[in-house]
C-alpha cells in the first residue's frame, strides 16, 4: 500500500523525500507568535487518503491557485461539480470571486502560505499555517479546517499536527488517486468508494477535470463534497478571531 501510494505521488510529481519538520516559536508577519508544548499530543488524527463510506462517491481536491483558467471555471459551473480547493495563499490575489464560484457547491481550504516544504527544519509552520488561516478569515469571511501540505510532506509528523491544531485545523487531507497530464494514476489500481483524487490548477485544468469526470463515472461514483464526508468541531480558535494586521507572505 505505502509504495503503490508513492507510485501515485511521484507520478503527480509533487512528494518531497524530507520529512520530520520541527515546530519553531518566531514572529511571523502578523507579529503573533502560535506557540506549542513540545510534548503536547495532537488531538488531529493522521491524514485522511481515501474517506470509509460505503456511499458510491468519490471527491476531486484541486491544489495550488496559480492557474485560473476561465474554461475549467465554466466546466465545473455547468456540471455543479463539488470541487474541495487547496490554495496556496500568494497565489490568489485578486482571486476571491473565482474560487468562491469555483468552491460554490465545495470548500476553500488551507495548502500552506508560500507552498514551502513541511518536511524542511527551515521551514516556519507558524506562517505556512497560520498566517493562511487569519487570511483566508479576511478574505473569504471563514476559516479552513482542511490542511494538505505541499507536497505531501511531513503530513503526519507531530510538528504538522500540533501547529494546524493550533490554528484551527482539524483534518489531513491525502489522496489516493491522482490525475495530471491528461492521464489518471492509482494508489490501489481503481477507485473506490471514498476515494480523494488529487489534480492541480493548471492551464488543461478543465481536459483533466473531464478525464477525473469520466473515472469517477465509469467506476460507479460521483463526485461529492468532501467536507460533507468529514467530521468536524466548527469551533475557531480564539487566537483566529484577534484582529491583526495582515502583511503578503514572503515569496
Amino acid at each position: 500500500m505505502r509504495r503503490a501510494l508513492l507510485a501515485v505521488v511521484a507520478s503527480a510529481l509533487i512528494l518531497s523525500a524530507a520529512s520530520g519538520a520541527l515546530v519553531t516559536s518566531s514572529a511571523t508577519e502578523n507579529d503573533l507568535v502560535t506557540t506549542v508544548p513540545s510534548r503536547q499530543i495532537p488531538k488531529i488524527p493522521k491524514s485522511v487518503y481515501r474517506i470509509k463510506t460505503k456511499d458510491k462517491v468519490a471527491f476531486i481536491t484541486i491544489d495550488d491557485g496559480v492557474y485560473k483558467p476561465e474554461n475549467a471555471l465554466a466546466y465545473v459551473t455547468a456540471n455543479r461539480l463539488p470541487i474541495t480547493a487547496f490554495l496556496s495563499s500568494w497565489t490568489i490575489k485578486d482571486s476571491k470571486e473565482y474560487f468562491n464560484e469555483f468552491a460554490r457547491w465545495g470548500s476553500i481550504q488551507n495548502h500552506s502560505a508560500t507552498h514551502a516544504s513541511f518536511g524542511k527544519k527551515s521551514t516556519d509552520l507558524d506562517h505556512e499555517i497560520c498566517y493562511v488561516q487569519k487570511r483566508f478569515g479576511k478574505k473569504y469571511d471563514w476559516y479552513p479546517w482542511m490542511l494538505r501540505p505541499p507536497y505531501g510532506a511531513a503530513q503526519d509528523s507531530r510538528a504538522v499536527r500540533r501547529m494546524g491544531e493550533k490554528c484551527g485545523i482539524e483534518q489531513i487531507v491525502m489522496w489516493d488517486a491522482s490525475v495530471g497530464y491528461g492521464k489518471i494514476s492509482y494508489a490501489n489500481s481503481k477507485l473506490r468508494p471514498g476515494s480523494i483524487v488529487l489534480m492541480h490548477f493548471s492551464p488543461k485544468l478543465k481536459r483533466d477535470l473531464k478525464i477525473a469526470v469520466k473515472k469517477i463515472r465509469d467506476a460507479g461514483l460521483t463526485p461529492a463534497n468532501l467536507a460533507d464526508y468529514l467530521p468536524r468541531e466548527s469551533i475557531v480558535p480564539e487566537m483566529l478571531t484577534v484582529p491583526v494586521a495582515l502583511r503578503p507572505p514572503a515569496r
